[in-house]
């Protein structure tokens, strides 16, 4: 009984074994979601491809399997979208896949995010969709930003600084511009320029005539094509007709248009009008196992379905997020396989989220799967890790699809990578690069400002139409639509004015106000660049200088007496008077000084001198009190006469001579010795050869009005006047008033409120004729309107000078082109030949050069200068002296008491104070020296006085 009950238990066991082994593995299945718009070009493409990814995925899994729900809904409808996506909710999807744009999957990710469920998308790049708490989204392409790096380094390139942008009003379109300009400006890219940026409305259908005539305006030859790919045809197609695809042109088109070619070909389109483009695509890697299993797949799709359609990023990526999803499932069911949703987004019932979905979406993120495209991995934020770019070349011939070839890529580490440029071909095939800047305007029709204002401007008499102009802007007008292509009308403004600003109003009439009311594209008239225009409009480059003049007719002149005195005032001439006396003094004073001196070297060799006459001349000198010079050797009075003239060569009276005679630019016989003295000699001729310079150009601008009889010698002499023997007037509301009144300097607004104020020009030159009366107005007008005249001059030369520019709107495309050609003309001298031409001769015989320059009196002021040069002059002669009076102790001889060179300087310094103390301010009579008479020494003094000098040595001299 024992061993019948054990054998059985044996057989239960034996039996339940072999039951739970041949009992199926039981496994888990998923619903992946695929949420697309009915309008998405891949649509076709990616009901064949997703389904067989997840066909592929379960045929390769055991734990986990995956169905596929998928939902198509109108893209032009939000109402679809929610309603789809609810739907995918309620029948349990554990992640969504969307192949559309940033719009979309932000829509989406409203519903799926509060449930908890993730979000793979294909193809939003809008770095900031997960704001709003749309934290489940994962994003397989890369953001706006890397992108618009991308794009900002091939332009840097191929050296294209100039571009336009076309872009769709989507969320697409808007970032790629928006994080384009904010890279331009954290990188300080000050060298590129956005010459027209214009978004076109994607919905219901773009309309893009006015959009791209404004960016053919522009004059960009670089130009980015930024929207999605569904639009680029529409785009590129009207852009073909308005010859915006000419071999000039560069078009970049983004990522949207480069992962979905087959949208360029719509209708038929020949392809090969668009070979050349260049673009951004995401670069995938197709060297993996799985890219070429998927390439092999999708080639018998093609050929079942005669598709010619390529293998594109998009395609590939769908088929990535679904080996990612059910491989994430994977992951988790090895330790805590994740139970199924039950959420719901019904309205009678609570929305419930997704207990496991956070665990989910973090297994996604972490997956760090190696697929189709490549390696994946992603950021704590969802975002693709260390995205990279091909940079690709549209080739494309007759009807066939066209194909976009590598010719470079870009990754975030390396950046921008293009071995061979010659690789690339361009628009219309052209093998070479386009500068990327216009060179012409495209044969555009511009309206220009112009009024009449001889002789820049002025009708053509009997004749009408908008041509009948002549002067010197017609012809540069003229030659510069010959040179940049464009045609032209003239259009004159209703109140024929330059333009007033209204500060009530802050609106402008006339030339100026015409151009800012768009009535005209420029102003070709000598328009005076100011301050307060260059805040609305801009300026050309300068054609030509101008400054404000004063026209004056002449009198006869009334003699002055003292007009000799004018060139200078009182504080330079009393200056003069005082240097010229100080001169003499201290040329007096270095000869006394300077040991190489006429005065020094003799004193001082008389001081040291050990031969009998010197030691009787000391003697006589310290007894008498006497100077040396007073100690007569010879009775003869000649003899006197001689050496008075030998030892007086610089003294102080031959000082001032010499001072004086430099003055009016002559010599003397006497001049220093020494180093120091001829170098300040020679410091005052320089001196004096500035003030005789400046003394005789200002002598001959008062000589010249005084022969004429004006008084006046430039506009703020008009205020000075004591009888307002002058009157002067501006024009009302000129350019010359406005800037008189804004000058810093008070005296020329006080020029303008006593000025009259005169209604135009030739109330102007009336005035003048008259006489009495100064005109002010700008240079150019005067020397044309009056000083054809004889006896009108124009006097004081330009004050607040300024230049002549033709007036742009700002930012005009225009105004480069016409810059470069204003600065070839004037380096021509075009615009010098047109004044010569246009000139008016004057008919009396006349001469034409009336113009008188400024007499205004020379101030210390203005001279203070040469002044200054002649007291460092002075500095430099004192510094002489020191040198010459080392050098001098260093030659000089020794003995037992002097051997060192600073006993034989303290010596020299002794014996020039001796000097000093008893030659210099010590009046004597002269004094015979002899060895008979009363008044006379005996010898055996000098034999005293010898006795208490110093004994031995070498005599001693210079």
């Amino acid at each position: 009984y024992y061993i019948t009950n054990n054998l059985r238990m044996r057989w239960i066991t034996i039996l339940l074994t072999l039951v739970l082994q041949l009992q199926p593995t039981i496994t888990e299945e998923y619903t992946i979601g695929l949420l697309m718009s009915s309008e998405n070009i891949q649509k076709s493409l990616l009901e064949k491809i997703v389904p067989y990814a997840i066909s592929h995925f379960n045929a390769n899994s055991t734990d986990v399997k995956l169905k596929l729900e998928q939902v198509t809904y109108n893209g032009s409808s939000l109402n679809e979208l929610v309603m789809g996506s609810c739907k995918l909710v309620n029948k349990g999807a554990v992640a969504v896949i969307s192949p559309d744009g940033s719009n979309t999957v932000a829509q989406a990710a409203d519903v799926f995010s509060p449930l908890n469920i993730p979000i793979i998308s294909l193809a939003a790049t809008d770095p900031y969709i997960r704001r709003a708490h749309r934290d489940n989204v994962l994003l397989l392409s890369p953001s706006d930003t890397f992108q618009s790096r991308a794009i900002l380094d091939l332009l840097g390139h191929f050296r294209w600084h100039e571009i336009a942008i076309i872009a769709s009003d989507s969320n697409y379109g808007i970032n790629g511009v928006h994080y384009l300009q904010q890279l331009i400006t954290k990188r300080d890219e000050a060298k590129f320029v956005i010459k027209k940026i214009n978004f076109f409305n994607a919905v219901p259908a773009p309309k893009l005539t006015n959009t791209l005539k404004s960016i053919k305006k522009s004059l960009a030859r670089v130009i980015i094509l930024n929207c999605e790919g569904q639009y680029s045809s529409v785009v590129l197609a009207e852009a073909y007709k308005m010859d915006l695809l000419a071999r000039e042109y560069v078009w970049i088109v983004t990522d949207a248009i480069t992962g979905n070619p087959q949208t360029l070909l719509p209708y038929g389109t020949r392809s090969d009008r668009y070979s050349g483009l260049i673009g951004i695509r995401f670069a995938i890697k197709k060297e993996t196992k799985e890219f070429e299993m998927l390439s092999e797949e999708f080639e018998k799709m093609k050929w079942n379905d005669s598709m010619t359609h390529p293998l594109t990023p998009s395609l590939v990526m769908s088929y990535d997020a679904v080996q990612m999803a059910g491989r994430s499932l994977e992951m988790l069911a090895e330790t805590d396989p994740i139970q199924q949703p039950d959420s719901s987004c019904s309205y009678d019932k609570p929305w419930q989220p997704w207990n496991n979905g956070d665990r989910y979406y973090d297994a996604l993120k972490s997956s760090n799967y190696e697929g189709a495209s490549g390696r994946w991995s992603f950021t704590d934020d969802g975002m693709v890790n260390h995205p990279g770019y091909e940079i690709v070349n549209l080739r494309s011939y007759g009807y066939d699809t066209p194909r976009f070839l590598e010719i470079g890529k870009w990754t975030e580490e390396k950046g921008l990578e293009i071995e061979d440029d010659s690789r690339i071909k361009f628009l219309g095939n052209a093998p070479v690069r386009p500068m990327g800047v216009a060179n012409s305007l495209n044969a555009e029709h511009l309206k220009l400002g112009v009024t009449e204002n001889p002789p820049f401007a002025a009708r053509i008499p009997n004749c009408t139409g908008h041509s009948c102009w002549e002067g010197i802007c017609p012809d540069v007008v003229k030659n510069l639509s010959t040179a940049l292509n464009f045609t032209y009308e003239f259009v004159e403004p209703y109140d024929k004015e330059f333009g007033r600003f209204d500060p009530g109003t802050h609106t402008w009439n006339g030339l100026i106000g015409d151009m800012l009311s768009q009535r005209t594209d420029m102003v070709t008239m000598d328009l005076s660049v100011g301050v307060q225009r260059k805040q609305y409009i801009d300026f050309t480059v300068s054609f030509m200088d101008s400054g404000i003049s004063l026209a004056i007719k002449g009198e006869s002149g009334k003699s002055d007496i003292f007009f000799f005195m004018s060139p200078f005032g009182y504080s330079v001439w009393c200056m003069i008077a005082v240097v010229f006396m100080l001169m003499g003094i201290i040329l007096n004073l270095i000869s006394k000084i300077s040991p190489y001196g006429s005065h020094g070297k003799k004193i001082h060799a008389m001081q040291v001198c050990k031969c009998e006459g010197c030691e009787e001349r000391r003697l006589v000198k310290q007894q008498l009190k006497i100077k040396f010079k007073d100690h007569i050797q010879s009775e003869c009075l000649v003899d006197r006469m001689v050496e008075d003239a030998e030892d007086e060569t610089m003294t102080f009276y031959n000082s001032l001579w010499v001072a004086g005679a430099g003055l009016v630019g002559q010599g003397t016989a006497a001049l220093p010795a020494s180093p120091s003295g001829r170098f300040l000699l020679f410091i005052w001729w320089f001196f004096i050869l500035l003030i005789i310079s400046m003394y005789t150009a200002n002598l001959t601008a008062f000589m010249t009005l005084d022969k004429i009889g004006i008084t006046v010698s430039s506009a703020k002499d008009l205020l000075k006047q004591n009888q307002k023997k002058y009157e002067w007037g501006i024009i009302e509301g000129s350019f010359v008033e406005s800037l008189l009144i804004n000058n810093v300097d008070t005296d020329f607004k006080k020029l303008v409120d006593g000025a009259v104020k005169i209604k135009t020009v030739e109330e102007g030159n009336n005035r003048v004729h008259q006489g009495g009366f100064v005109f002010l107005d700008e240079s150019p007008f005067l020397s044309y309107n009056l000083l054809g005249s004889c006896g009108i001059f124009q006097v004081g030369g330009e004050i607040q000078p300024f230049d002549y520019g033709f007036g742009l709107p700002k930012s005009s495309p225009y105004t480069e082109l016409m810059n470069t050609q204003i600065i070839k003309y004037r380096e021509l001298g075009f615009f010098d030949e047109l004044w010569i031409k246009w000139d008016k001769t004057p008919a009396d015989g006349c001469e034409n050069n009336h113009e008188v320059g400024a007499d205004e009196v020379l101030q210390m002021s203005t001279v203070q200068g040469i002044f200054l040069l002649l007291a460092l002059g002075l500095v430099i002669s004192f510094a002489l002296i020191l040198l010459e009076t080392v050098m001098a102790t260093a030659q000089d001889g020794y003995d037992d008491q002097h051997r060192t060179f600073w006993s034989k300087l303290v010596r020299r310094v002794k014996l020039k104070y001796e000097d000093f103390s008893t030659e210099w301010f010590v009046f004597s009579r002269p004094h015979k020296a002899s060895a008979n008479g009363d008044n006379y020494l005996k010898l055996d003094s000098l034999d005293k006085f010898a006795s208490s000098e110093v004994k031995g040595g070498t005599n001693h001299g210079v």
